[in-house]
């Protein structure tokens, strides 16, 4: 009898020291436990981050003001094999570009384009940048502007009387 209750004491000193003779459903429903929690912060993180990607860093359009248009050049030539006069003049446009994303963003050196029922007339050469979050950056473009293809247009005179231009 005496081996049996050493036997029994081992095993309840083994059971309140806490190692490997624990009841295996008891095992299982905390390693299920923590599986669940685990899954529930992964699918809470999941879902606001898809909330923040699809509110705060949706991407906006810059938006562009125009402050001032000075007259810098006025060109008239004589084209004489064509038959036509040529009127080109060039602006010196003061603009504002206003980034309303939560992230910057680079652009690279380009144009520009103006176009007037379908067909180009101006062009303005634009450097390269940065444009931080939430900052607006003041630019100045020189706009050329083929004004002999606006007087091509039957359309010029009833767009200037309907300010539709």
């Amino acid at each position: 009898m005496e081996v049996a209750s050493s036997s029994k004491e081992k095993e309840r000193s083994l059971k309140a020291a806490g190692s490997g003779g624990g009841d295996p459903r008891r095992q299982t429903r905390k390693c299920r436990n923590i599986c669940l929690a685990v899954t529930a912060v992964v699918l809470v993180a999941t879902v606001v981050l898809v909330i923040l990607c699809l509110t705060v860093f949706k991407a906006k359009d810059p938006e562009t003001t125009i402050n001032s248009v000075v007259l810098k050049d006025l060109d008239v030539a004589l084209n004489i094999p064509r038959l036509s006069v040529d009127v080109n003049f060039t602006l010196d446009v003061d603009l504002s570009v206003n980034n309303p994303n939560k992230v910057g963003f680079k652009y690279k050196k380009g144009n520009a384009l103006l176009n007037y029922r379908g067909e180009l007339v101006g062009q303005a050469l634009i450097g390269s940048g940065e444009i931080s979050a939430d900052q607006t950056k003041p630019m100045n473009v020189t706009l050329t502007i083929m004004a002999d293809r606006f007087l091509g247009k039957s359309e010029l005179f009833s767009d200037v009387v309907a300010v539709s231009m």
